[in-house]
């Protein structure tokens, strides 16, 4: 939890008074590799924050295909994106379409998203918190969709070798394709051109 309570300082001051207030919300569990966190057709609850491990965010089109939507990870010095959760599903109460697996043995911090909803709302400190955090999903969403329409598929390779290396190091390359919206050929051709 130390990280966490790193990142969250990071965005607002908080005194040792707080920083429990907020962290007796979360619960530690521990998930085995292989094990679905959550799967599409529930309408997500909680907030998943990792403090160790990889997790996947996935969908499945409709030919049965996975498309690798993400990865949350916290493992050894690279962090990215540690919070995992289908924020679309909690705020329409809708169920989501978004699968999470364990790709490797993962410690995880659960919080319920009422738990934090109740914190935001007592008082101007949470609610910036808040803010924030839902801020910077904001802008990751919408950086990846300008990456998806705007760059080459060599381009995203190489957007992606420079600022998430775990993705080609942890996913097989038919689900890292995927993430770029390429076709495994497509990826093979680039790989093999990057070594030529």
């Amino acid at each position: 939890m130390e990280f966490l309570r790193v990142y969250i300082e990071e965005k607002i001051e908080i005194n040792d008074e707080e920083w429990h207030k907020l962290s007796s919300l979360f619960v530690k569990k521990v998930y085995a590799k292989g094990t679905e966190i959550f799967t599409a057709g529930e309408i997500h609850e909680n907030i998943y924050y990792v403090s160790d491990g990889i997790l996947r965010m996935y969908m499945i089109d409709t030919e049965g295909k996975e498309l690798t939507w993400a990865l949350n990870y916290h493992q050894e010095d690279e962090v990215l994106d540690p919070f995992s959760a289908d924020y679309v599903s909690f705020l329409t109460q809708k169920e989501s379409d978004i699968f999470c697996e364990a790709l490797c043995d993962c410690v995880v911090y659960v919080v319920k998203f009422e738990d934090l909803d109740r914190l935001y709302e007592s008082g101007l400190k949470w609610m910036k918190l808040g803010k924030i955090i839902s801020d910077s999903q904001i802008v990751t969403l919408i950086e990846r969709t300008k990456m998806m329409s705007r760059l080459t598929a060599k381009e995203k390779y190489l957007l992606m070798q420079n600022v998430a290396p775990m993705y080609e190091r942890v996913l097989p390359d038919y689900q890292f394709a995927t993430v770029l919206g390429i076709t495994p050929q497509s990826l093979s051709r680039i790989k093999r051109e990057m070594k030529g």
